[in-house]
């Protein structure tokens, strides 16, 4: 009887806990699915959960009951309660509801939220069929909701419609996911609304032009474009049919203008457009371009040549194999990488193994003098079909490499003798080299050859005399 009652006490004393105490614990929770599970300590903290600051809704979790899906006829209601049950203010809010939904509820929920001055908001839907036709217009009640500094849109490839005359003036951060636009000046329009916005995506969205869009921002700090994953799209209705969309790959735009003078970020991946120009990019400090293959490349060496001028005082880049793989423009090399990259200290490059590659590689060191991390990953696809294409001549040998060059790594490396003999040319010729890393994804192999790969690669010439070599596992698949 007394180990009853103590029992009963520290439950008590769990339950009696004050509002503010139990919101901090609940809030440091990593996932709302575990605050919703705290409803089972006592009859008060059954509803909780609701007032943390960040709440998560999708329609696939049945929050309540984990492992089920909402039904139809529920789901409104469990999101009305959630948001309107409770007045404190929102942190963050994440929206998930496919086709749960028509235009006007999930406005009303989107009011909702702006009510509780959400800060973060996420939204992701699917239009109901039959209603594909129909634009998604931001509420006025969010465009003009002062909290607001996230806002993340997935619709799916609906089309948006932006309210005129008004302003996110607090908005930081946007990301735009499977959006359409049918005209640049929609997208110019929503950059005029948010004149504090310092981090931009397109992400697999659609601009329907035939003219260059132009991203003009004082502020913009980041700019990410990329639609290397536009495909057909696959969704779950709510009552078990599966809707497909079909696709056609159209690209970002034709042709795309940047003017951003605050700009330290940018990366474009996915199709290039054909008319790409570079403006008022003196702070940019980051580059990632990762194109996919490219049909049209007469307009690729230009394209080069534009970025390399405006970013001149690039540190950090990032190029891949359709980047570099040039037959069509290899002549213009000179041209294209003719720009001095002298604050450049860090280079990431995705390729194969083919002599035009090569030459690429020589020309980007050639013209950083103070490159430190060189990071190659050499793709598999034509390693065995042609062995002799990394085999150049020891005038290039002695180009490869700057002086300041410290710190050599191969990532998604498995032990490929090709990928070794450039190991073992680096080595010849890095005078400065501090460090060689072997980066093996594979676990198996990591573990039955790195031992005898270490062995190989420690008989190597060494320009340096302090070079370390070192073998991690870094992916394990």
């Amino acid at each position: 009887m007394r180990r009853f009652k103590q029992s009963r006490l520290q439950v008590d004393r769990v339950s009696n806990l004050p509002d503010r105490v139990i919101h901090s614990i609940l809030s440091r929770l990593e996932s709302t699915e575990e605050a919703v599970r705290t409803s089972v300590l006592s009859t008060r903290w059954r509803y909780m959960w609701t007032s943390i600051p960040s709440i998560d809704i999708d329609c696939s979790r049945q929050l309540l009951k984990p492992g089920k899906k909402f039904k139809k006829n529920k789901f409104k209601m469990f999101v009305y309660w959630v948001l309107l049950n409770k007045t404190l203010d929102l942190d963050s809010f994440r929206l998930c509801c496919s086709n749960y939904y028509n235009m006007s509820t999930l406005k009303r929920w989107i009011h909702a939220a702006s009510i509780r001055k959400v800060k973060k908001l996420h939204l992701s839907f699917f239009p109901i069929p039959g209603e594909d036709d129909e634009a998604f217009e931001l509420p006025h009640s969010l465009v003009t909701c002062a909290s607001l500094e996230v806002l993340s849109l997935f619709l799916f490839r609906q089309p948006l419609v932006l309210p005129y005359s008004t302003k996110f003036r607090g908005l930081r951060v946007l990301e735009l996911n499977s959006v359409e636009f049918y005209d640049e000046e929609c997208v110019e329009a929503f950059l005029v609304m948010c004149p504090s916005l310092e981090d931009l995506s397109f992400i697999d969205c659609v601009i329907k032009l035939l003219f260059v869009l132009y991203i003009s921002s004082s502020k913009l700090k980041s700019l990410r474009i990329d639609n290397r994953k536009m495909m057909d799209h696959e969704e779950v209705l709510v009552d078990g049919t599966v809707s497909k969309k079909k696709y056609d790959n159209e690209g970002f735009c034709n042709g795309l203008e940047i003017s951003c003078p605050a700009l330290v970020s940018f990366e474009y991946g996915g199709d290039i457009a054909e008319n790409f120009d570079f403006k008022n990019l003196d702070s940019l400090r980051k580059a990632v371009i990762h194109p996919n293959p490219i049909k049209m490349r007469t307009y690729l060496g230009d394209i080069v040549a534009k970025l390399f001028v405006q970013a001149s005082h690039l540190e950090s880049l990032s190029i891949n194999r359709d980047f570099v793989e040039c037959e069509e423009y290899k002549m213009e090399l000179d041209e294209c990488f003719s720009a001095s990259l002298p604050n450049l200290k860090t280079l990431e490059l995705t390729t194969t193994i083919n002599d035009c590659n090569m030459n690429v590689l020589i020309h980007i060191l050639k013209c950083s003098p103070n490159l430190e991390s060189l990071n190659l990953i050499i793709q598999e696809g034509i390693l065995r079909k042609n062995p002799g294409y990394w085999e150049f001549d020891e005038a290039k040998r002695t180009r490869i490499l700057t002086r300041h060059l410290k710190r050599v790594e191969f990532l998604e490396f498995n032990g490929e003798k090709e990928k070794l003999d450039v190991a073992r040319i680096l080595l010849e010729q890095g005078n400065a080299l501090g460090e060689m890393v072997f980066s093996w994804r594979n676990k198996v192999k990591y573990r039955e050859k790195s031992a005898e790969t270490m062995n190989m690669v420690s008989k190597f010439i060494k320009a340096s005399s302090f070079v370390k070599l070192i073998t991690l596992l870094k992916d394990s698949r």
